[in-house]
């Protein structure tokens, strides 16, 4: 059961990060079906969470985002030799004609029905970075590859609070005359663990419950207050390292507060970054003709945030002008 809890905790958290991570990103087109609009979502999603993804044409109005399972660098930072894989597990090799004849000839007859191809024409990449390191897997950009360690360190800390918090509650010891017998001692059990009363066999009582005690661990506070701490910083880290954007739960006065602005410049320019390498991308999909719209993408919340706000200034102002219309009269 709690493997299930943890499972799913952090599969909101990573689905929260991604959030957080991606900017967020706003993808328009001029066209009303736009094959890249429509999966936009699972490549903003791909990217967040490994850096690396594909826009595949399957067929003229079928596409499909894919992983990218290997590949090479060349001089030119471009991305060659390329295999994508589908969701079913099926992968691709990414190879023009003259390639894929090589390939071929070198294989033995049974063998060759084993290998499937995608034409280059057909497939876009997209990426969290332009410029890969000597390594194929050590600069896709930043990503949330990476952060389950720091969810599972999360979730370790996670549960010493809940079993502290459990502890520390008040328990009340009832003391009993004879040993309860083994049924009456199961229904005990079950009581204490919901509700903390433990009976105490006591051959002395004459009662059958003569007196109580309530017991209430007074220690241990600065262990409880260290572990929240190393929680909160643990959270923190977590953002800091994958590029994670300021939480809107913040006061709003320090959402405002030039501190915390000079903290987001970090983020501002990765998602600046990230715009200039997708526009590359999209300019690449619309000259192998997935679609012919203009396309127009936007990072941050910032221009939603201006809207509001002149929609919220507009709004004031309608309702002040019927006030000073009767303050004339």
């Amino acid at each position: 059961m709690n493997d299930t809890k943890k499972i799913l905790w952090k599969a909101n958290l990573l689905e929260f990060f991604h959030n957080y991570f991606i900017g967020i990103s706003y993808l328009e087109c001029t066209e009303e079906d736009c094959p890249i609009v429509d999966n936009w979502d699972n490549i903003e999603e791909k990217l967040s969470k490994t850096g690396l993804a594909a826009l595949v044409k399957i067929t003229r109005n079928d596409f499909l985002v894919t992983k990218i399972a290997d590949f090479k660098i060349n001089g030119l930072e471009e991305l060659t030799e390329v295999t994508i894989e589908f969701r079913d597990g099926e992968q691709r090799l990414v190879r023009t004609s003259a390639e894929k004849e090589e390939i071929l000839a070198k294989l033995r007859p049974w063998e060759r029905n084993k290998i499937r191809f995608q034409k280059p024409e057909d497939v876009v990449y997209f990426t969290n970075n332009s410029n890969f390191g000597p390594n194929n897997d050590s600069n896709f950009g930043p990503n949330l590859l990476g952060a389950e360690d720091y969810l599972d360190n999360m979730w370790d800390i996670k549960a010493k609070i809940t079993w502290d918090r459990e502890k520390s509650k008040k328990k009340v010891f009832l003391f009993t005359e004879n040993e309860p017998s083994d049924q009456a001692e199961a229904t005990k059990i079950d009581a204490s663990n919901k509700d903390y009363l433990f009976y105490i066999a006591d051959p002395s009582i004459t009662n059958n419950i003569k007196n109580y005690e309530v017991y209430s661990p007074s220690k241990g506070p600065e262990e409880r207050t260290r572990l929240y701490q190393d929680l909160k910083e643990e959270f923190s880290e977590l953002r800091r390292v994958f590029g994670i954007r300021h939480l809107t739960s913040k006061k709003e006065e320090r959402q405002n507060n030039p501190e915390v602005e000079l903290n987001e410049s970090q983020f501002i320019a990765l998602e600046r970054r990230k715009k200039r390498i997708r526009e590359k991308a999209l300019k690449e999909a619309v000259e192998k003709g997935f679609c012919d719209g203009e396309h127009i993408l936007t990072y941050g919340t910032a221009p939603e945030q201006r809207a509001e706000k002149v929609q919220e200034i507009k709004e004031l102002q309608e309702l002040e002008e019927p006030k000073k219309k009767g303050e004339s009269d």
